[in-house]
């Protein structure tokens, strides 16, 4: 029995040594990586009140140590009240960070040197009909895409000019517009895009598919199960996802021969995504289950990701931003609501915050910023749309540009902040950190 009792001492005595050995090199490895401290998980954290920061001041988030700056004036000369990027479905920033291009909230589009934050206003007139929706080159940082009437163009930033790169008259004699509503993308490599063939009274004639490197429509649709919200491309370009008013969404391939639903309830706000292994998937609030949800655009199959937690409060909305391809895996979530719980309510873990959520069952959560943005005062007053934030994530998952008010009230006021990332990031919460079950 004394020798029982020996042996189990020794190796109890080996397993703590060997648990300290093991915390250490998590640790070592952190430490190695990136000096930064990650806040992780669904602890609840107040915002903090700051003054509003003047802009090119860096300041750092004093819960979540994040670095962020505002790089937007209304003295810079943009229009209207307020600025900040499109939405959070689009990168603002061409393919080697050194300019994004913000919207005013009157629907004028404004270029800003991402080091100096000088504004630079668009030469040409890029307005005709729907919004002109711009999407950078893939590759060009000189280059970005923009709707025209029927037309999809370029415009180089170096030379204020334009050029056609298809006119879908040619295939729609009755077309006035084509558009996605601002909630598309094109593929990653530009080459597959989506939109919506509108005639001049706005109506919907079809839905297509182009293929910019065969200047050809490759898919076409006509007949919908209601009326249409949105249309995108995956990044991809295998999959072309259609958003309706009420209906889920709807996923097809590329000439729309095969197509599926989503589950039931996923048609709250979405973006699509890439997982870790390189799945396509849209990511999306389900307004059956109340979870965050995922699901792979080949097999319809969806994973719950985390709760939420409208028991704690009614007042939480909620955007999406897949973009981050070259760290795959994640995607960012910013939330939107009123500075003031609504009564007898009280303000839950995710109010008014930017963070991280994994791509996969059970995630990791990392805590990114509180937006310091409210779209009221009080949950019952008119609300500031464009002060939900919008936050999107650049495609190399580096930086993060959203719009706030900052407990400005004005009506339509925002400007435009951007978040620095630590570096490498990705590789440092793959640590095992731990999630609870929800809902609670």
């Amino acid at each position: 029995m004394k020798g029982n009792v020996i042996i189990l001492t020794v190796l109890i005595t080996a397993l703590m040594s060997m648990t300290m050995i093991m915390s250490t090199r998590i640790f070592m490895f952190m430490s190695a990586q990136s000096p930064f401290q990650f806040v992780t998980g669904t602890d609840y954290y107040a915002p903090i009140d700051i003054a509003m920061p003047k802009k090119g001041t860096t300041f750092t988030d004093p819960n979540f140590h994040t670095s962020i700056v505002r790089i937007t004036d209304k003295s810079d000369g943009y229009s209207n009240d307020g600025i900040e990027n499109e939405y959070s479905k689009a990168d603002p920033e061409n393919s080697d960070g050194t300019y994004v291009i913000l919207r005013a909230n009157d629907g004028q589009y404004f270029l800003y040197d991402t080091v100096t934050f000088q504004m630079k206003k668009l030469a040409a007139d890029i307005m005709l009909g729907e919004e002109p929706e711009p999407r950078w080159d893939a590759s060009n940082p000189k280059i970005f895409y923009y709707l025209y009437g029927t037309e999809l163009r370029s415009y180089n930033i170096d030379t204020d000019t334009s050029t056609t790169i298809h006119d879908f008259k040619k295939e729609f004699r009755s077309a006035a517009y084509i558009t996605t509503k601002c909630e598309g993308d094109a593929s990653l490599d530009r080459r597959f895009w989506s939109f919506i063939v509108e005639d001049s009274s706005y109506r919907v004639i079809s839905v297509i598919v182009f293929d910019k490197t065969s200047n050809s429509i490759v898919g076409q649709k006509k007949r919908f199960p209601d009326s249409l919200n949105f249309v995108s491309i995956d990044m991809s370009g295998k999959h072309c996802i259609i958003g309706y008013d009420t209906h889920v969404y709807s996923v097809f391939s590329r000439d729309f021969s095969t197509g599926i639903d989503l589950p039931r309830g996923a048609n709250g706000h979405a973006d699509a995504a890439l997982t870790s292994d390189g799945r396509d998937v849209m990511v999306y609030q389900n307004t059956a289950t109340d979870w965050i949800a995922m699901a792979d655009l080949d097999t319809g199959v969806e994973t719950q990701l985390v709760y939420i937690p409208f028991n704690v409060s009614i007042d939480i909305g909620l955007h999406f931003s897949g973009n981050c391809a070259n760290t795959p895996g994640w995607v960012l979530v910013s939330t939107y609501g009123c500075k003031n719980p609504p009564p007898g309510e009280n303000h839950s873990w995710m109010d008014t915050q930017l963070f991280m959520v994994k791509l996969k069952a059970n995630p990791s959560i990392w805590r990114i910023a509180h937006t310091h943005s409210y779209i009221s005062l009080n949950f019952t007053e008119e609300k500031n749309y464009f002060a939900e934030a919008f936050a999107s994530i650049n495609t190399r998952g580096s930086k993060i540009y959203f719009g706030s008010n900052w407990g400005n009230f004005t009506t339509g006021y925002t400007d435009t902040y951007q978040v620095t990332l630590p570096q490498e990031w990705c590789l440092t919460t793959k640590q095992p950190f731990s999630m609870p079950k929800y809902p609670p």
